[in-house]
């Protein structure tokens, strides 16, 4: 006939195989009395090599939990038994007094394996919101030069129809400079014989005002083509300001959902931990 303490612990053997069918992962399942293993089920992809009848290795989580009477967990390395697993035992009581424990080992392969995939998009991630910050800073600057470059745009503008005031007064001083020849002409011709050296005078000024006026038209041929291009350069500059500001908009809301992405992997990181300690 069994003790009491022998019907409690059969009463777990019983039961303990049917873990692994609850357990969403794979576990393998192992029960003691205080000295020695009495039952053990390896799990699928894991298998401690616990023989039934041996005594209860000092160390083990089974040894702990009989002696320190609590919970115990402990992470075992990959290099034992080819893959990362966590065992867990609890004492097992008839009353106040302990007659052996239960446990269950279970492979930890694809938490670690969550764990770092989580590093890895939060390392990426963070990488990423780096250069972002660097870009979007970089578009500010172009941004920044782009407005000293419409600045100086629209000074030349100012500065050719300052030019264009300062012709139309040489073109009057020009025209002035015709008439006054031109008077100066008739004059002598007047005079006869006494006014050759003043007609001479006379041609001179105006030869002085025509070719005053042929400069004039050069010069506001060619400030017209600066006007024209200057026109065309503030108007791409627009353009570029334009374009670059929208790229900025945009950099600025990829930055913001990248630092969003950037706190999620944080937490992912996190609880990746949190499960791979089981705790």
């Amino acid at each position: 006939m069994m003790t009491v303490d022998e019907q409690i612990l059969n009463h777990f053997q019983q039961v303990l195989p049917r873990l692994n069918e609850l357990y969403i992962g794979d576990v393998g399942v192992c029960l003691t009395d205080t000295e020695k293993y009495l039952f053990y089920q390896p799990g699928k992809e894991m298998d401690l090599k616990v023989i039934v009848g041996n005594p209860v290795k000092s160390g083990t989580t089974s040894y702990r939990s009989i002696h320190e009477g609590i919970r115990i967990l402990a992470h075992g390395d990959k290099a034992i038994f080819g893959v990362p697993y966590i065992a867990i035992s609890i004492p097992i009581y008839n009353g106040r007094r302990i007659i052996g424990s239960a446990g269950i080992q279970t492979t930890t392969e694809r938490q670690e394996l969550l764990e770092e995939m989580a590093m890895k998009l939060r390392d990426n991630i963070s990488d990423l919101a780096s250069t972002t910050e660097e870009i979007c800073a970089q578009t500010e600057e172009i941004a920044a030069v782009g407005k000293v470059i419409m600045g100086n745009s629209i000074e030349s503008k100012a500065r050719i129809r300052e030019s264009d005031q300062v012709l139309g007064l040489i073109k009057g001083i020009a025209g002035q400079t015709n008439l006054l020849g031109l008077n100066a002409a008739i004059e002598a011709a007047r005079v006869g014989e006494q006014g050759r050296g003043f007609s001479v005078v006379a041609n001179e000024i105006r030869k002085l005002s025509t070719d005053s006026m042929d400069s004039v038209k050069k010069v506001d041929e060619i400030l017209k083509g600066i006007q024209k291009d200057s026109d065309q350069t503030y108007q791409q500059i627009d353009q570029i300001t334009e374009v670059i500001s929208q790229i900025a908009s945009a950099i600025t809301q990829v930055a913001g959902t990248v630092q969003e992405v950037r706190e999620m992997a944080v937490k992912l990181d996190q609880l990746a931990t949190l499960i791979s300690k089981n705790e």
